[in-house]
């Protein structure tokens, strides 16, 4: 071994034969630096596992890999949530109406992401076979959770959807690049565009976290709907065996509210969201 993994191993390894190092010996090795290295001894970790297959299947070792009892041996280590730069939910309509102002077909695609509450891929991906009046069904290969996502369209939505119609018969946002034919844009599009607008602390994909807040401190949506509204999942696994309904008409209501919201409009968005 080498470098890291090697300064760790060898100290109790040895030069033992490898048929007498058991699970006890890795967990030696791994357990004083796997929560305070831990991107370091997973990787010394594989490494093991790696070398024990090896030697199991060349006939140099006659036990199980040891590193397989070390599955509930050593402590779960939760990474840190790493939140993406974000805009303050206050100042996103005078964000929207700067973003306006510019006829580039990212920038539509990125006021319709921040109206839909939408991830990056499912919006670059976005078809007009998708669109059935005001309800955008993204499919299950386009989702992070793999599973389908009904998003109901504002007012704003559409109008956006209405500006951009005719540009391509399949994609709603296609890329204006067509020397390789027809293709959605890239994520690095939207990059740029914050970048030209002056904002070089955000990124697009932290919009989501810019609903998430608004959803909580402005509009004081119910934390089911939000999270519903942004395709998370919410409570343990048997909590949601039984919850089957997708909240539509409730996220509904909130997307209107934060389609208002974005442009500027006025309402009495608590009393609509909590209905």
């Amino acid at each position: 071994m080498v470098g890291d993994s090697g300064k760790y191993a060898v100290p109790t390894f040895g030069n033992r034969p490898l048929e007498t190092i058991s699970t006890a010996d890795c967990f030696n090795v791994l357990s004083p630096i796997w929560t305070e290295k831990h991107e370091t001894a997973k990787r010394l970790k594989q490494r093991l596992a790696t070398i024990f297959d090896w030697a199991k299947g060349a006939g140099h070792y006659p036990s199980e890999n040891p590193i397989n009892g070390l599955k509930k041996a050593l402590p779960t280590v939760n990474k840190p949530v790493v939140h993406m730069p974000a805009l303050p939910w206050r100042d996103l309509p005078a964000f929207i109406h700067d973003l306006r102002l510019r006829e580039a077909v990212s920038a539509r695609l990125l006021e319709f992401m921040i109206l839909t509450a939408a991830r990056s891929g499912e919006a670059r991906g976005a078809k007009w076979s998708e669109i059935d009046g005001d309800i955008w069904t993204v499919p299950a290969d386009r989702m992070k959770r793999g599973v389908e996502h009904r998003v109901p369209l504002s007012s704003e939505a559409v109008a956006v959807l209405d500006r951009i119609r005719g540009l391509d018969e399949d994609l709603i946002l296609p890329s204006p690049v067509t020397s390789k034919g027809i293709r959605p844009m890239s994520d690095a599009v939207l990059m740029t565009l914050l970048r030209r607008m002056g904002h070089h602390n955000i990124t697009a994909h932290g919009f989501r976290s810019t609903f998430r807040d608004w959803a909580a401190d402005c509009a004081r949506a119910e934390r089911e709907v939000a999270e519903a509204a942004l395709s998370h999942t919410t409570g343990n696994a048997v909590q949601r065996a039984y919850a089957r309904s997708d909240l539509f008409e409730r996220r509904r209501t909130l997307m209107d509210a934060w389609g208002r919201f974005c442009v500027g409009g006025s309402g009495d968005v608590v009393a609509l969201v909590r209905s």
